[in-house]
């Protein structure tokens, strides 16, 4: 996709927010973090305009992708190579809402319809996952929502595997590490949850989370993360839904029952509202 200087204005201008200084001030060197506007593995909307070129939508997409529905339907379409209206029925039981969804994404050039059949626009033929895409979003709320510096795809030296992690941000100076899982939950392996627990345990951020993108419950991650965590305190449901867990000091895991923005401000509202507050050091 191409790069606009529009795109190159925007992310000069995004670099501005002090996210590697505060990092450097913790003690953590960044070795490299995913562009803000421009990262090529991101789904971005264009619309054509003939004063300035192509033209990102960003806030467009940003406020589609928060739906769980549209989600689930752009991961089915860009993963799979035709798609029927059938099949799409069956991820949304609405009809309005499909044709709503599937009209947005042909309006916007990222799918394309033959016949009966949907397919991916030939503009996004290297995406065939949103995982990217998930990640950047994170970033981006914590950004737009919180005004707060963000980084998805962020590579710290001295972390499990390079130190990739997902998504970090500074609330308040506070460090938070977000690891985005978009696919289905069962796909979710003892090596990804052993990761994650290790890339909390070396970045050791006030907040680790694990967010699951699912409406379904997380009992069996759970479960994982119990067996491997380190610390004598499991991971316990937070919430009567059983939507959010905490536990191991600093870990917290939840799917997006609600939304991702409901799930992300959940996990803040309970780190301030209790967490903050514990002793986790005794002196013996």
């Amino acid at each position: 996709m191409k790069t606009t200087a529009q795109d190159i204005a925007r992310e000069q201008a995004a670099q501005q927010d002090d996210f590697e200084i505060m990092l450097r001030r913790q003690g953590w060197q960044l070795i490299r973090h995913k562009p803000v506007h421009t990262d090529p593995k991101v789904i971005r909307i264009y619309q054509q305009d003939l004063s300035n070129g192509a033209q990102s939508h960003e806030a467009t997409f940003y406020e589609a992708f928060g739906d769980s529905t549209f989600r689930k339907l752009l991961r089915h379409i860009f993963f799979h190579k035709r798609c029927g209206h059938e099949e799409l029925s069956r991820i949304c039981g609405s009809e309005t809402k499909l044709n709503k969804y599937l009209s947005f994404m042909t309006k916007h050039g990222l799918i394309l319809q033959e016949d009966d059949g949907w397919l991916k626009s030939p503009r996004y033929k290297d995406i065939d996952n949103i995982g990217p895409t998930l990640e950047w979003y994170v970033a981006e709320w914590f950004r737009t929502w919180l005004q707060v510096p963000a980084r998805h795809s962020v590579a710290i030296k001295d972390v499990a595997d390079g130190g990739d992690l997902d998504v970090v941000a500074f609330v308040d100076s506070i460090r938070v590490m977000v690891e985005c899982k978009s696919g289905s939950p069962n796909q979710i392996s003892e090596t990804d949850i052993k990761l994650f627990l290790r890339r909390a345990a070396d970045f050791n951020p006030e907040i680790a989370v694990l967010l699951i993108d699912t409406e379904s419950r997380i009992d069996q991650q759970i479960e994982m993360l119990n067996r491997f965590r380190s610390g004598s305190d499991p991971l316990t449901p937070q919430d009567n839904r059983h939507s959010l867990y905490w536990g191991a000091r600093h870990i917290y895991a939840i799917n997006t029952r609600m939304s991702i923005a409901d799930s992300l401000s959940a996990v803040l509202r309970l780190y301030y509202s209790k967490i903050r507050h514990l002793a986790f050091w005794r002196i013996s």
